[in-house]
């Protein structure tokens, strides 16, 4: 699973569309206060949005100096007639969809008139008929406006995609009880049905894409898709009259309860405002099938809807920031034992990881990385101990403090055994054998290990780095590189995904040796033990301030390690302008 796109609207700096393209690697340049941290935080206010419902934030989730001052103060010039939108996509690399989605994985809906579309077919089936009708990846888009009627922000409509198509979305005013789902895709390819030849069950006759002509009919004629004419039969609003006429509305509208506005609650069942079942009227049977039907709708309802939203939920609750600025442990340093991920944001998370790390697999890592000859090469390695503290006054320390006798020696045998213990985490100079706290050695060795714990922790999703290189040696800040390509190019994780990188730097030397790694990958001139990468695992995005406002430039990179497209002016050409 990979965040592969970024749209932005109207927040902070970014009046007009602006829209990015994530790779593995996403390296976000330009002058200072351009609005690279602009992207940054739009990931910080949708996970607010979808995870507290909060869409007037001040400090967020990801704590540190992530303060958006609130939806006055983070809309576009200030203007809150503006309305702020975010647009995501998401890549689903499993070939098994998203446990999210679990008629798309296998699961059943019991309904005849769902069970035949394509969304609902397991990967066997897929295989034996010639077709792959799995989600391959999910887009959201969410809109915040202000209302002057409640005086707050709120989700106006969000907006579902699957595979590259729109599929539906949800819309409402300010007010509770109003949200309807609305703007549905019949034509969408998921949600057409699979058709099979009479004599032979196992051949597939159907397109799996409908042509324009098709779809076109479909769209003006919804009642004549599985999907549409549900809705139209069971949807409370639009079976008041029995009757369909000819001309009728093919605007279908479904009620939805949500707390307020167009978001709903994510960890219930999509809430439909479906058709009243009386079962004191026909037979019982015919009671348990209107209940089915209901059923049906609302669980392949809520997959195509909420599914998407929930992943984009989880996907951004996964997320791991660090910020520019990291604070080193002090020589009393306590760790906390449980997790919290805001910790991360000054890099104390990833202190708190190597201390509680009792197989010190992760801290081992560290330190192949840390002083390993073809690795960053910085010196140092980190050294886990144990101390039992005497307290002052104490039992112990008055036996010191009279001078022990050899009759004393078990009581104090005794009273040693009860001290607490503390683990402490130094450095080790590899060269001179001297073990130093954080705080003693320089600035740039404790910015770097959070950067490094955190590629290394065995954590997939996106890890967002602000300034990796901050207070670190040119050579080293070029063998970051080699870190960041081993990061995104490790072994997948249990769900079949991969970390992914999106940092924010000014580091000539990081992207130097990148671009050389992707030369050499093409040229096959790897050295040993260093992993390849090629053109497509990177993006590079300049971020500059015009007089339009903020624009996103993406600057393209060729097999060979060069520029395609040429940096703007100003940017590295200090380097030319020095040197000639």
């Amino acid at each position: 699973m990979r965040l592969i796109h970024i749209e932005i609207e109207n927040f902070k700096g970014i009046g007009t569309r602006q829209s990015i393209d994530l790779k593995p690697i996403t390296l976000l340049f330009g002058p200072n206060s351009a609005g690279k941290s602009t992207i940054l935080q739009a990931l910080h206010y949708l996970r607010e949005i979808l995870e507290r419902r909060n869409t007037d934030p001040d400090q967020t989730i990801a704590g540190g100096l992530t303060d958006l001052g609130g939806f006055a103060t983070f809309v576009h010039n200030h203007d809150q007639s503006l309305p702020i939108a975010l647009k995501v996509d998401i890549l689903l690399e499993d070939e098994q969809g998203s446990e999210r989605l679990p008629l798309n994985s296998g699961a059943s809906v019991n309904q005849e008139a769902f069970n035949a579309l394509q969304v609902c077919y397991i990967a066997g089936e897929a295989a034996e008929y010639g077709f792959n009708p799995f989600v391959k990846h999910i887009g959201l888009t969410v809109e915040v406006h202000w209302s002057d009627l409640i005086q707050s922000s709120y989700v106006a409509m969000l907006g579902i995609q699957m595979n590259g198509e729109a599929l539906a979305m949800l819309e409402s005013p300010p007010q509770k009880g109003r949200a309807q789902l609305t703007g549905f895709n019949f034509a969408h390819p998921l949600l057409q049905e699979i058709i099979y030849s009479d004599d032979d069950f196992g051949s597939y006759e159907g397109e799996e894409i409908l042509s324009p002509e098709e779809a076109e009919e479909l769209l003006s004629d919804p009642l004549s898709s599985p999907l549409g004419s549900e809705i139209w039969e069971l949807s409370r609003e639009l079976s008041a009259d029995s009757s369909v006429p000819e001309d009728h509305d093919t605007d279908f509208r479904i009620a939805v309860k949500t707390p307020l506005g167009a978001l709903p609650d994510l960890d219930q069942l999509l809430d439909l405002d479906l058709v009243e079942i009386d079962s004191s009227v026909g037979e019982a049977g015919e009671f348990k099938i209107e209940q089915q039907r209901r059923k049906g709708l609302s669980l392949l309802l809520d997959e195509m809807i909420l599914g998407p939203v929930r992943i984009v939920r989880d996907y951004l609750n996964a997320m791991t920031y660090i910020g520019p600025l990291r604070d080193i442990p002090d020589r009393g340093y306590q760790a906390r034992l449980s997790s919290d991920e805001s910790r991360w944001a000054q890099g104390l998370a990833a202190w708190d990881l190597l201390y509680t790390d009792k197989e010190e697999k992760l801290l081992n890592e560290v330190n192949v990385w840390l002083s390993g000859e073809q690795k960053l090469q910085t010196g140092y390695s980190l050294v886990k101990t144990q101390i039992r503290e005497i307290p002052v006054p104490s039992p112990m320390s008055q036996y010191f403090e009279h001078g022990l006798t050899e009759d004393d020696i078990g009581d104090v045998q005794e009273l040693y055994a009860l001290l607490n213990l503390r683990t402490v985490i130094a450095l080790r100079d590899v060269n001179r054998g001297i073990i130093v706290a954080p705080c003693d050695v320089g600035v740039g060795i404790s910015q770097m290990i959070p950067v490094v714990v955190g590629c290394l922790r065995d954590r997939a999703g996106i890890l967002i780095i602000e300034q990796p290189e901050l207070h670190i040696h040119p050579a080293i800040q070029v063998r970051l590189g080699d870190l960041f390509i081993h990061t995104t190019q490790s072994e997948k994780d249990y769900l079949n995904s991969r970390k992914s990188l999106l940092m924010e730097t000014h580091s000539e030397h990081i992207i130097l040796r990148i671009l050389r790694r992707i030369r050499e990958t093409t040229e096959n001139e790897l050295p040993p033990e260093a992993i390849g990468l090629k053109p497509d695992d990177l993006s590079v995005i300049f971020v500059d301030k015009t007089e339009q406002g903020v624009q996103f430039r993406t600057l393209r990179v060729d097999e060979e390690g060069e520029f395609i497209d040429r940096w703007p002016k100003g940017f590295f050409d200090e380097r030319t302008e020095e040197l000639f």
